[in-house]
């Protein structure tokens, strides 16, 4: 297996940066100013050195507030909470310590025009990438393909997003790019954003808009989050699991960066010519997805209630006295919730646990559906985890299905915003809150978009009938949608309504740091 070139990743590939909990997502514009170009390339090659990468590499940490590898960051997150055993607040001890980040970067198909990529070189890209979520649908249409595909019709219809999508100052055309700041806490996150979005000033960049953001392991419908992620192979992750664990999760490295072999055995590469020499811009890159997803906290709550009260409460009358205070209701709510996720808000999966399985019941991963539960009586069929990784469940061949499943991976890496500090004078009501959703992926259309419109929205899958995935945001017409909880002796169909909305979204492309180099050449 050839080793991936870990100094020439950036960070975000192998670690989620948790450790970093604060988060501002910057998208930005190249100003059309055609002298600007050399102050745009200027701005990217000072810039790579302030990237964070998944190792070192000779060009050293450039800067004394930026993380550039994930080992210094370690290293220095250990010497920070060390000392903060005498002091509450990372920082109030360390200079150093209040002040670090971590910086990412990724381009769009028109920022990469921008910096002088041709078009012949832009063909090798794939067609989601240049064409992007969001494409402007044709005249006698209300919306296109690509909509179609994911679903973004109605109510999540591109004209309605806030950016990303055909309308206002922030279209799908407009963006450039997107910076991805991490920090240990707000005050450092501000620091950050003052300092790079003033080089981006000085160097002809219009910021469109700062999304904010947090990690705290748990999304905004109470369910811990981050659990089922994939292990790349050869890395320290996939070294560590239990054989039943590799079997399940490890994924070769070509499925994620670009210039590696995939589980087809196959490897993508950009080759190409410049007056520079030959560059190949895919390699150690990575496709970015990028959704933003307001959740209807108060909805989900309402209908979890609602749900309860039919199943497992008694008269009408009896359930809205009992509504705050029964035991039983919390139960038959929390019932309710696990079957539409898979887990429990813990993230104890409702597969029963197996012998010999390590680790505790919220963190484990390893179980396999056709084996442990081919009926869906524990862990419903549509259940969101079970369509979103089917693992060994779709066809005839479980070693099939499992092996041809991990074609459709991708890594996670988004985080919630706005929350409980939003809640009305009453405490009942949230305002917008919801989840910045990020993946990385090297084959848009055979990994997000075929889980998103053939697992998630798929009205049929594995055999089901009129039912979407439960907590994604598409829904079929009329409001039909539904989840079956099998059970016996009849199975349970409940009607769902919709939970969350789509409000913005794009494609990037997040290279490596040597093509990001020959870009500012």
């Amino acid at each position: 297996m050839e080793k991936v070139e870990w100094k020439d990743v950036q960070g975000l590939v192998q670690r989620g940066l948790a450790d970093l909990p604060y988060t501002a997502y910057i998208l930005w514009h190249f100003k059309p100013d055609p002298n600007a170009r050399p102050r745009h390339k200027e701005w990217l090659g000072n810039l790579t050195h302030r990237l964070m990468r998944v190792e070192d590499d000779d060009a050293g940490h450039a800067h004394p507030h930026r993380y550039h590898s994930l080992s210094r960051m370690k290293a220095h997150i250990k010497k920070a909470k060390k000392s903060s055993e005498q002091t509450k607040h990372v920082g109030d001890h360390d200079t150093e310590s209040a002040h670090s980040g971590a910086i990412n970067l990724a381009l769009t198909r028109s920022g990469l025009k921008t910096l002088g990529v041709e078009d012949d070189e832009l063909a090798k890209f794939s067609a989601e990438f240049r064409e992007g979520m969001a494409p402007k649908p044709p005249k006698d249409s209300t919306a296109s393909r690509r909509s179609n595909v994911l679903g973004d019709i109605g109510q999540d219809l591109p004209a309605n997003w806030e950016w990303g999508g055909w309308n206002g100052d922030k279209t799908q055309e407009k963006i450039d790019g997107v910076m991805l700041l991490y920090a240990f806490d707000k005050t450092s996150l501000n620091k950050l954003i003052a300092e790079e979005t003033s080089f981006m000033g000085d160097a002809g960049i219009e910021v469109l808009t700062t999304l904010s953001g947090r990690f705290e392991g748990r999304e905004h419908f109470g369910f811990k989050d981050g659990i089922s992620q994939p292990a790349i192979e050869g890395t320290e992750q996939a070294l560590s699991l239990s054989k039943k664990q590799r079997r399940i999760s490890v994924v070769k490295p070509g499925e994620f960066v670009l210039g590696y072999e995939n589980e087809r055995g196959a490897k993508v590469t950009f080759s190409h010519s410049t007056a520079q020499g030959t560059r190949d811009l895919a390699r150690n890159g990575t496709y970015l997805v990028f959704r933003q997803l307001e959740q209807h906290v108060d909805v989900f709550g309402r209908f979890l209630s609602e749900t309860a009260a039919l199943l497992h409460g008694g008269p009408e009358e009896k359930a809205q006295k009992e509504r705050k205070e029964s035991k039983e209701r919390t139960e038959g709510m929390e019932w309710v919730a696990a079957r539409l996720v898979g887990r429990k808000v813990n993230g104890k999966p409702l597969i029963p646990r197996g012998e010999n399985s390590p680790g505790p019941d919220e963190m484990r991963n390893d179980f396999l559906y056709d084996l442990e539960d081919h009926f869906g009586l524990a862990c419903p069929i549509g259940a969101h985890i079970r369509r979103a990784n089917p693992r060994d469940a779709l066809g005839h061949n479980p070693e099939t299905a499992l092996r041809l499943s991990k074609m459709h991976r991708i890594i996670r890496r988004g985080r919630i915003y706005g929350g409980a500090e939003s809640r009305d004078k009453n405490n009942e009501k949230f305002g917008t809150c919801g989840l910045h959703f990020i993946c990385l992926n090297a084959d848009i259309a055979g990994q997000f978009e075929m889980i998103q419109h053939t697992w998630l929205n798929g009205a049929s899958f594995n055999g089901l009938y009129e039912e979407t995935d439960p907590v994604s945001h598409y829904r079929l017409p009329n409001d039909k949608s539904c989840i079956t909880f099998q059970h016996r002796p009849t199975n349970l169909r409940i009607p769902i309504p919709k939970f969350v909305t789509v409000l913005g979204g794009g494609y990037f492309f997040l290279p490596g740091i040597r093509a990001l180099q020959s870009l500012a050449q």
